[in-house]
């Protein structure tokens, strides 16, 4: 059966994924905070330029409201699992380095409980951590000695989404997720001189998160004829006050650094370092503004979709890893597109494909300088039709700039390619034999 087969795809698929790990990103803007936070939600909203607030498709899962899981039939059963590959170009006024990756990105499912009730469970990224940026200075006693200062980050959080959707009536639909925030946030400060036998001193701190939160939304869908449609909706999630475990520790070792090996690599095989000093706090600080979003689709059915989304997040007054100051008003503004020329074609199967492109504008919270970080895109996307028009392959490509080269900062200008298998199948059908 095609089912079993998918099933047995998507198993072994998901074990070699999970091998990759959450740590997909090189960026240096990632210093601040919880790192990048994950703003869009799976490739049929990526493609689109990562709206989803009123983004309502009956095969396709949309976490990112919950009250878009009941718009799936009510004997289907729908499995959903990604993959994304970054790279990502880092420049300065004098120079350029290039990173890539690859990584999990989500697994999810979405089911009925009854006629008027959905559930959807998954684990998704929320927010990554990776940099590695080296600064140096001269030494304040020695004209011909410089100090070297080197910054590391790794980790992030993941996120166990549990959502319940319900209809009422015809044309409203409310749904709220039960989320789960966890992971670990490593930072590396290494402080190193260019003379030979010299010795290096590590700052090593740990961040672990634990921490349930909430999302609401709601969409109200119409018909505005026999031909077009319209889908409005709106989110909120709740503030996050964390109470995050820290643990911090200064080593003292060898220059290392002078034989280009990385703090991570050597503390891995160290027999030994001399620790300077140990302690622990399992109540700092760490706080997430709410979020608030609005949207919409509309279009003619089975053939256009266009929508548009808006959120925002009040990060000026936040105090996040004891930084305040560096954070401001959050602001993200999505479009997107989506046709397909004939969703019943049964001889020609390009006009069975949904073409997807979109573009994105984020006003990050981050400020550094007095300058805000703003992060832009355009997006593509494919959904391709497998056995069905309703289990689908779907491909997104994103292209982005963040930052600027202006006022010593660094310009990242990258490019994500996520594919996800989406798996849709009636499961709940009694099947008659003659």
């Amino acid at each position: 059966m095609i089912k079993k087969s998918l099933i047995i795809f998507v198993i072994a698929l998901s074990t070699n994924i999970l091998s990759f790990g959450q740590s997909a990103i090189n960026s240096p803007y990632t210093r601040f905070g919880i790192g990048e936070i994950d703003r869009n939600g799976f490739n049929n909203s990526k493609g689109m330029g990562g709206i989803s607030t009123g983004l309502r498709e009956n095969n396709q899962i949309n976490y990112m409201n919950p009250a878009a899981i009941s718009s799936q039939d009510t004997m289907s059963f729908i499995f959903d699992i990604g993959v994304k590959g970054l790279s990502n170009d880092l420049k300065t006024s004098t120079n350029n380095l290039t990173y890539q990756n690859v990584s999990f990105d989500h697994i999810a499912i979405a089911f009925p409980i009854q006629r008027w009730w959905f559930a959807s469970v998954g684990v998704t990224p929320y927010s990554k951590v990776g940099y590695n940026v080296e600064q140096y200075s001269q030494h304040p006693y020695f004209d011909t000695v410089n100090v070297f200062y080197d910054n590391i980050g790794d980790g992030g959080l993941s996120q166990l989404y549990i959502s319940n959707s319900f209809k009422i009536g015809n044309h409203l639909s409310i749904g709220f997720n039960f989320n789960y925030l966890f992971g670990t946030i490593e930072r590396y400060n290494q402080t190193y001189v260019d003379i030979p036998e010299s010795f290096s001193t590590i700052n090593y701190d740990k961040y672990s998160f634990r921490k349930p939160t909430f999302d609401l939304g709601f969409q109200y869908y119409t018909d505005l004829s026999d031909k077009y449609f319209l889908v409005l909706g709106a989110t909120y999630s709740n503030k996050i006050n964390f109470t995050a475990d820290r643990e911090t520790v200064e080593f003292n070792s060898v220059n290392f650094r002078l034989s280009n090996m990385n703090v991570i690599d050597y503390i891995d095989i160290a027999s030994s370092l001399d620790t300077l000093s140990y302690s622990t706090n399992a109540n700092y600080k760490i706080d997430i503004p709410a979020k608030y979003s609005i949207g919409f689709t509309t279009g003619i059915k089975d053939k256009i979709k266009i929508g548009f989304d808006y959120s925002y997040q009040d990060w000026s007054n936040i105090e996040s890893l004891n930084a305040i100051d560096t954070y401001t008003l959050d602001e993200t503004f999505n479009a997107g597109i989506e046709y397909t020329p004939n969703k019943f074609s049964i001889r020609n199967y390009f006009k069975l494909i949904s073409y997807k492109a979109g573009f994105y504008y984020n006003k990050s919270y981050i400020k550094i300088n007095n300058n805000q970080i703003n992060n832009s895109g355009i997006t593509f996307g494919l959904g391709l039709p497998i056995v069905n028009q309703k289990t689908k392959l779907n491909i997104s490509y994103t292209y982005g700039k963040r930052g600027t080269t202006d006022n010593s900062l660094i310009q990242e200008n990258y490019s994500i390619v996520g594919i996800n298998l989406t798996l849709y199948d009636f499961w709940f059908f009694k099947r008659k034999f003659q």
